[in-house]
């Protein structure tokens, strides 16, 4: 499929399941093709008080198994919204956006990086080299446009998909040594977990020889920076994770793919929102919603609530957590004891101040 083709796609597929979706244009690449995004949603381009999650496809030009995953999934989701309860759930209580080529031009010239030569899991502000996580400017236009996309809204979670293995693989990606190794991040067993959830419905990830548990720390297989995983958890307080999909780069066969991956896609949607810690920060008495702070001990990460409905998510793997919510401007802040249940069902957590 051409990028002409993919954009034609994507354009018929909102106008034949537009009760569902709405395409969104966030930029441009080097030599100015549109990048778009498909929002999925039963109330699309209206904001609410649901969590946002995102797969993103196709960042490098010879890994484009993910672009036509995106948008089969696309079609599945449209096809069996009203009847499959997980399909349901996704359009219903979530809004979920696909963005199947972040490489346009890559894709058309059958090169790893952009037009510009530029590996773009390269090219992100990185929490080793930029610790304050700014944009330099000097990003690649693709790179630019997902970074203002991403920062435009508040997101929960999110995947990146790539081909060269079979895992899952999770921050951090660099070390400050530059040598090969294990580098944690405070919320390594949630990234543990989650990881886990997509790996272990995977055939092929989950039967992998060369990772346990068909998962892996980004930085213990093999150092980068400018990742866009690591930017995503650092500055835009998304958990992200990136999908090697499949062992052969441009070899995945479609059917194969969607069949192998379309359980995990859900179940890591699902958990990563709905299966941790969520909830509501309000006023007492009149219900209004609060701009609030959650942090969770043993780890800096800060979850924020959406002001204008008070409601938050926070990934976290099953276990017990002492959570301290606070409003914004720090006059208010609570403690508590929350569990997060072994069946995925999730916690919640309603915070009135006064």
């Amino acid at each position: 499929m051409t990028n002409e083709e993919l954009i034609a796609h994507m354009k018929d597929f909102a106008q034949r399941c537009s009760s569902i979706s709405k395409l969104h244009r966030i930029g441009a690449s080097v030599r100015g093709v549109p990048l778009y995004v498909l929002e999925i949603s039963d109330r699309p381009g209206v904001e609410e008080a649901e969590p946002n999650f995102k797969y993103i496809a196709n960042m490098h030009g010879t890994e484009p198994g993910g672009r036509q995953l995106l948008l089969t999934f696309a079609e599945w989701l449209c096809a069996n919204w009203k009847s499959e309860a997980r399909a349901k759930r996704v359009v219903q209580d979530m809004h979920m956006w696909l963005m199947p080529t972040m490489n346009p031009d890559g894709y058309k010239d059958k090169t790893y990086e952009n037009a510009a030569g530029v590996n773009l899991n390269r090219d992100f502000p990185d929490p080793i080299n930029s610790p304050s996580m700014d944009a330099s400017r000097g990003e690649q236009p693709e790179t630019r446009a997902v970074m203002d996309w991403v920062l435009s809204r508040q997101w929960v979670a999110s995947a990146n998909m790539h081909e060269g293995a079979f895992v899952v693989n999770y921050p951090f990606d660099g070390t400050a040594s530059g040598w090969d190794a294990y580098n944690a991040t405070q919320d390594d067993a949630t990234f543990r977990h989650v990881s886990k959830v997509y790996a272990k419905r995977n055939p092929r990830i989950r039967n992998s020889t060369e990772f346990k548990d068909g998962i892996t720390n980004g930085a213990g297989w093999y150092v980068i920076y400018g990742g866009m995983q690591d930017w995503n958890y650092v500055r835009a307080g998304c958990f992200e994770v990136t999908l090697e999909l499949w062992d052969v780069k441009m070899g995945a066969p479609l059917q194969t793919l969607f069949n192998h991956n379309l359980d995990s896609m859900l179940a890591y949607a699902t958990t990563t929102t709905f299966g941790g810690l969520r909830g509501f920060v309000r006023q007492r008495g009149s219900s209004k919603p609060l701009d609030a702070r959650i942090t969770v001990s043993g780890s800096k990460f800060v979850a924020r609530t959406n002001p204008r409905f008070g409601n938050f998510y926070r990934p976290l793997a099953p276990g017990n957590y002492t959570v301290r919510v606070a409003k914004k401007d720090g006059s208010a802040a609570s403690t508590h004891k929350v569990t997060v249940p072994e069946s995925g069902a999730g916690a919640v957590l309603s915070v009135t101040f006064p």
